[in-house]
């Protein structure tokens, strides 16, 4: 199975990427940081994550750009435009996966789209304060993060290699939608002052 993953933000691509290819090693995953040359790349994959908001692309062009490819297309956002959705929808895209769902949501959307269904998940379902679902690890790794804790000083505490914790930063930031540390460390402060 060919993926490919069109996003601007690199920690989204690798988080997402690194999340997929967990779950299927075979895959090959590659990404892309803009919309060049997507039309000839959608051609070679089987599945496309494909951003909603890349920068300097008016979405509805890049639909009209993709049009043979849509029935490949699977969005990814953190903040859908529910008309922009529904023009994808109709035109024959897969289905919307949440970038701030937690991983085995996203996991589940995709399964779901594998099988034949189309998926279009609510971005009303995260308000509320619910927080992604992370493994033991993950969350030893985001109190890190909250912590102030650089990569090295992260992988000296919990004893893994930076390697390990750069794919769990990635990760991290992807389910919570956060581009950067700066944004997840402000996100969770507005939470805790919601709650």
């Amino acid at each position: 199975m060919r993926l490919l993953i069109v996003d601007d933000h690199p920690m989204t691509c690798a988080g997402l990427k690194a999340l997929l290819q967990t779950c299927y090693p075979e895959a090959l995953i590659s990404t892309q940081y803009d919309a060049s040359a997507l039309a000839q790349n959608a051609a070679q994959c089987d599945y496309i994550f494909l951003d909603m908001h890349l920068p300097n692309v008016h979405f509805v062009q890049l639909l009209d750009t993709l049009n043979i490819h849509l029935r490949r297309v699977i969005l990814i956002s953190a903040s859908p435009e529910p008309e922009i959705v529904e023009q994808a929808r109709a035109r024959g895209v897969l289905g919307l996966l949440l970038k701030n769902a937690n991983a085995e949501k996203i996991l589940d959307g995709f399964h779901r789209i594998q099988a034949g269904e189309r998926v279009f998940e609510e971005s009303g379902e995260l308000i509320g304060g619910r927080q992604p679902t992370l493994t033991a690890r993950q969350q030893q790794v985001f109190d890190a993060l909250l912590g102030g804790l650089s990569n090295k000083q992260i992988a000296r505490k919990l004893d893994i290699s930076e390697h390990t914790v750069k794919d769990h930063v990635a990760a991290i930031l992807t389910l919570f939608g956060a581009r950067n540390r700066l944004e997840l460390l402000l996100q969770q402060q507005r939470q805790t002052a919601i709650v």
